[in-house]
């Protein structure tokens, strides 16, 4: 029990008492200590269950301590990628298929590495693409999703770089369900920047650490080498479906070609623009992004539509609109090509979205050098062309940094600009 705060001579509790009381958090009570017990126990029971439902999940999540904990900092759960920290009075009303949820739904952040993958994104809306990645797989492992949590349908096997275009900049209006409940984040993704938010309860075992890009290298290795042991125990072909492609992209990882092509805008505008200091926002994922306000980037998009792109094309442009979400003021020119430019788009920094829905129909032969010469009257900073390389292009260098993005099995068609394999 806390002791009483002391009173003043005149038999009060005086201002500078009253204000240091107010600004002490205390320690969980004895009923606190006995509810966190007993949601703890309820957790390690949820892990036990999952082991004989879901083993695969359920070998991922022995990876992780389970700590309960009652704490006003913490309003539902989270997670370190060492510890899931769940508030016992949350997950105390919560049913069974619920609490089992959210636990699958802390292993699973950790196990698809969202914080190694959101390089220069806004935070918010990065967490709730996550939030709809992972929920969109649960509910087809566990066959059940809280009716408050972030789902759609249409997100089902698509992941957050794919989903995080097709959502509104701003913070998505809490819709209701049709239980009367509203759609929210059930975890809290940024633990450690929750510590300082006082409250008046504080518990010590509330202790995340940072999550850093060891922790989640481990995770990726965890993953794959539960995927084999499931395997050599219940043979090829045993996981679902949707778990091989996960498992069979990490199996084999490609250039990380995002954070490429944002140091290559970023490191080819800087000798020829006056930049501000980078922005702050995007420093704490390795970005040094621009902070130019008062100009825009002029970024042109060459996309080849011949048949052997469009595989790869949706999640191309889909990454592109995230990177360039970090850039204040953007003019996009999407070029559509094959034998000639067929399409022709300029889009500003508010039409982004409308990359995760491009639709580009395939043509005969692929000759770039038609973009080339459309570019001569408007030369963009740099110019990002989307290609399997099998096309017809000039032999000059033009007079700005050009980007050969290359689908699988892809050869840059030319000996000068840079490239890189997209997939």
């Amino acid at each position: 029990m806390a002791n009483p705060t002391p009173l003043s001579a005149s038999g009060s509790v005086s201002d500078s008492d009253a204000s240091r009381g107010a600004l002490s958090p205390r320690a969980p009570n004895a009923d606190e200590q006995q509810r966190k017990r007993r949601v703890q126990q309820l957790c390690e029971d949820d892990r036990a269950w999952l082991m004989t439902r879901q083993p695969f999940t359920a070998r991922l999540m022995m990876q992780l301590n389970l700590v309960a904990v009652v704490d006003d900092r913490l309003p539902t759960a989270g997670t370190d990628g060492d510890a899931v920290f769940l508030n016992a009075d949350f997950m105390a009303l919560r049913s069974d298929a619920d609490r089992r949820f959210i636990l699958a739904h802390e292993v699973w952040h950790c196990a698809l590495g969202h914080h190694r993958r959101q390089l220069s994104r806004e935070p918010e809306r990065w967490n709730h693409a996550c939030d709809y990645e992972v929920n969109a797989l649960l509910k087809g492992m566990l066959g059940h999703c809280p009716a408050e949590a972030l789902y759609k349908a249409g997100f089902v096997g698509q992941s957050a770089e794919q989903i995080y275009p097709r959502l509104a900049a701003r913070t998505p209006p809490r819709r209701r369900t049709r239980s009367g409940s509203r759609r929210r984040q059930l975890d809290v993704h940024d633990l450690t920047g929750v510590l300082g938010d006082g409250g008046s309860v504080n518990d010590p075992v509330f202790s995340p650490r940072p999550v850093t890009a060891d922790n989640a290298r481990r995770w990726q290795q965890r993953l794959v080498a539960t995927a084999q042991q499931v395997e050599r125990q219940h043979g090829q072909g045993s996981l679902p479906a949707q778990l091989r492609t996960l498992i069979e992209r990490l199996r084999r990882p490609v250039v990380a070609w995002q954070q490429v092509l944002a140091t290559f805008i970023q490191t080819t505008l800087s000798g020829s623009r006056q930049w501000l200091p980078p922005s702050r926002r995007h420093v704490h994922a390795g970005l040094y992004l621009p902070s130019q306000r008062s100009q825009t980037l002029s970024l042109a998009v060459a996309v080849d539509t011949s048949g052997s792109c469009q595989q790869a094309l949706p999640h191309f442009l889909s990454e592109l609109a995230g990177i360039l979400g970090a850039c204040d003021r953007v003019s996009l020119d999407v070029l559509e090509f094959d034998a000639e430019v067929a399409r022709r788009t300029t889009l500003d920094e508010s039409e982004l979205y409308r990359l995760s829905q491009w639709e580009c129909h395939g043509g005969g032969g692929s000759d770039i050098r038609p973009v080339f010469t459309a570019l001569k009257t408007t030369p963009p900073d740099v110019l990002v062309a989307f290609t399997d390389g099998h096309i017809a292009a000039p032999e000059n260098v033009p007079g700005y940094p050009v980007l050969w993005c290359l689908t699988e099995r892809g050869r840059r068609p030319v000996d000068w600009g840079t490239e890189i394999a997209v997939l």
